[in-house]
């Protein structure tokens, strides 16, 4: 007999996202008091997906808005049991797909026992493939979320040289959804241009 998760539990859980930092930031001369938390990042994730998607719609394209904000609300929940990895550690992180496999194994745990705990899991590793387009748009969210985080630590006074390469590095991983989202594309455009804006410097 499987023996439910108390909801409370899980969410006393997904509460320490509000105390974590993303440390990436750290690491480009954010200091921790003013670190943006996961919690925050994931708030911001979810309304660039919601925007996202009325702009596809616009466009005429089709997509499951419930599972897209749903995969954006839960794509990082396993950070809760296994804490932030910056961007700069993926190289560090071996064999490949090694942190893909740790952070599934934090999320089953995390919701063992829960009634919707398969169809949660589908959706988190529905995002990791990055396949559908629901998944796809949530990835280009998260990528977007960074640059929008940038744009204000620009504004902040953070001139490091690893905040540039971050910029650059997401800039990369965005172009595939630039290419194939419009929206996507001139977003991109808009926040390159806020952050290179005399204003931020």
């Amino acid at each position: 007999m499987v023996v439910e998760t108390k909801l409370s539990n899980l969410l006393l859980k997904l509460n320490r996202l509000k105390l974590m930092p993303r440390t990436g930031w750290l690491l480009c001369g954010v200091t921790p008091a003013a670190a943006e938390d996961v919690a925050q990042h994931s708030f911001e994730v979810a309304a660039i997906t919601m925007f996202l998607i009325e702009g596809l719609s616009r466009e005429g394209g089709k997509i499951d808005r419930e599972r897209a904000l749903s995969m954006a609300i839960l794509h990082d929940w396993a950070e809760a049991e296994v804490a932030d990895f910056p961007y700069t550690a993926r190289k560090y992180l071996k064999p490949t797909g090694a942190k893909e496999q740790m952070e599934q194994a934090a999320l089953v745990d995390l919701l063992r026992g829960l009634p919707e705990r398969e169809k949660f899991l589908e959706l988190w590793k529905e995002y990791r493939e990055g396949k559908t387009t629901e998944a796809k748009l949530v990835h280009a969210a998260d990528y977007l979320s960074i640059m929008v985080q940038g744009i204000r630590y620009r504004e902040q006074g953070i001139r490091s040289r690893e905040i540039k390469e971050l910029w650059q590095a997401v800039k990369r991983d965005l172009k595939p959804y630039a290419k194939e989202f419009k929206n996507i594309d001139q977003l991109i455009k808009e926040l390159n241009l806020a952050f290179f804006s005399p204003s931020t410097f």
